[in-house]
């Protein structure tokens, strides 16, 4: 199941303003037919209970007949059921339209909100959970983050920007595919939007997700971070030891000052050891500074040595 899918089963469960929510679900997933000259809806709807939630809305609420048929589709992930719902001519599905704000007082089709459908916070939450209902998805969190609407009309798309706007959302609308997309790519305004809609199993999930990127990449930069050091640790050692082995074939070790030539043996005989760690091996021990002193002294002598001075 995609995590659309999960996030639809969610909201589908909850019952709060029904008609802005079934005006959205059928605005952004439906159409109006004309059959012998008459109007006709359709609206096609790909979850079961869903289906039977919108099936029994209209027919309790409204008595308008309504007909059903299941069918089945191949899908990349497998076998999809599709339910369509028609409600064929009948004389109150002008009412009905109009009552969903299809249609006006002199029956001309409307591709705008109705007003009275979002005139308070609860009509608006229903009706952006009914347009994600009919038209919207959201990727999966282990991915990157993207949730957007599909809407048929520009108009009523710039419609829901302002709406998603009272929520202090900022949308982007882009055509693609004959659809105008308003989308979202900012975590926090997703979440933002799955809490307006009632998807809050949804939303824990994408926290969860959030957090285990986070920790996983902080796991990454520290772990980076000790390569890095480690990879430094070990290229400064060679060379210390390469001019150490110059000093020991040219000179000698004990031709070197005690000091030098306890941090020369230390080192050929600890090649993989920080320099604050062979200064803790040193009797009495010194510091880091004083180490990295002995060294440059020791790589002083063998540049001296190879005629690099």
């Amino acid at each position: 199941m995609s995590f659309t899918d999960e996030v639809k089963h969610e909201i589908t469960r909850i019952h709060g303003e029904e008609l802005p929510e079934l005006a959205a679900l059928i605005r952004m997933n439906g159409s109006i037919q004309i059959t012998k000259k008459k109007l006709a809806v359709k609206v096609r709807i790909s979850h079961g209970d869903l289906a039977r939630k919108v099936y029994s809305l209209i027919k309790n609420s409204f008595k308008l007949r309504i007909e059903i048929v299941v069918r089945r589709y191949n899908h990349f992930s497998g076998h999809q059921n599709i339910y369509e719902l028609t409600l064929p001519p009948q004389k109150a599905i002008k009412a009905f339209l109009t009552d969903l704000g299809f249609l006006d007082e002199k029956n001309r089709l409307v591709f705008r909100i109705k007003e009275e459908f979002i005139n308070n916070r609860d009509c608006q939450r229903a009706y952006l959970r009914g347009a994600f209902l009919g038209g919207g998805s959201v990727n999966n969190p282990n991915s990157e983050y993207h949730l957007e609407f599909r809407c048929e009309h520009e108009s009523f798309a710039e419609d829901l920007i302002d709406l998603l706007a009272k929520f202090g959302l900022k949308g982007h609308l882009n055509y693609h595919h004959n659809k105008y997309i308003v989308y979202f790519k900012s975590f926090d305004e997703i979440v933002t939007i799955l809490n307006i809609i009632g998807a809050h199993q949804a939303l824990l999930k994408m926290e969860n997700k959030r957090l285990f990127k986070e920790l996983k990449n902080d796991v990454n930069r520290k772990v980076n971070f000790e390569t890095a050091n480690l990879d430094k640790t070990v290229r400064a050692a060679m060379l210390q030891l390469e001019d150490i082995e110059l000093i020991e074939t040219k000179r000698g070790l004990d031709s070197l000052s005690k000091g030098l030539r306890e941090i020369a043996l230390l080192r050929k005989n600890n090649p993989y050891a920080s320099l604050q760690e062979l200064g803790e091996l040193l009797d009495p021990p010194i510091s880091k500074s004083g180490v990295n002193h002995r060294m440059r002294r020791l790589k002083k002598i063998a540049a001296g040595l190879r005629g690099d001075n």
